[in-house]
């Protein structure tokens, strides 16, 4: 009698789902922050001085320095002198995600690049307004899906994964 109750526990546990320790996949950049990127709210910014994309500076404005004359504090909550608009450089509309990370990655100078990034994607007040606000001179575009509490999530496992470009 000993003998099929032994078999049986064999096949128990032989159908039993075998439980396996691997790592958790790395959050990669497509995954996590790309669909924001190319949101219409981040994008009226990132597309002003975008000859490409024929930016707002080639059509209705002409100086990215003379923002604060109708961005004023009371639209955007950001201090006097902090609003600017993204140099040309930093368009990257349509681009795959791999690019527009290495973009992002690429214009911010010399030093740790990665530590510039997530401070600048956490901590910046453009990045918030754009997330939480988006209140313009002419009405407020749509907003970023998640707002600044689902962005700071995803930036962070995107940075504790290895901020890969893919």
């Amino acid at each position: 009698m000993k003998t099929p109750f032994r078999l049986l526990l064999l096949g128990v546990f032989l159908l039993a789902p075998i439980a396996t320790t691997s790592a958790a996949e790395p959050v990669k950049f497509g995954d996590a922050l790309y669909a924001k990127f190319q949101h219409a709210r981040c994008l009226q910014c990132h597309q002003f001085n975008s000859r490409r994309n024929n930016g707002r500076a080639y059509a209705s404005h002409r100086s990215r320095y003379l923002c604060d004359n109708c961005h004023t504090p009371r639209i955007t909550g950001l201090p006097r002198g902090e609003w600017m608009a993204p140099h040309e450089r930093m368009d990257w509309t349509g681009l795959s995600a791999r690019d527009t990370c290495l973009i992002a990655k690429r214009n911010l100078g010399v030093g740790d690049v990665n530590r510039k990034l997530v401070e600048h994607m956490l901590h910046d007040g453009r990045v918030h307004w754009a997330l939480d606000n988006g209140m313009t001179p002419n009405g407020k575009f749509p907003s970023v899906p998640g707002g600044s509490d689902e962005w700071a999530r995803d930036v962070r496992a995107w940075a504790e994964s290895g901020m890969f470009c893919e």
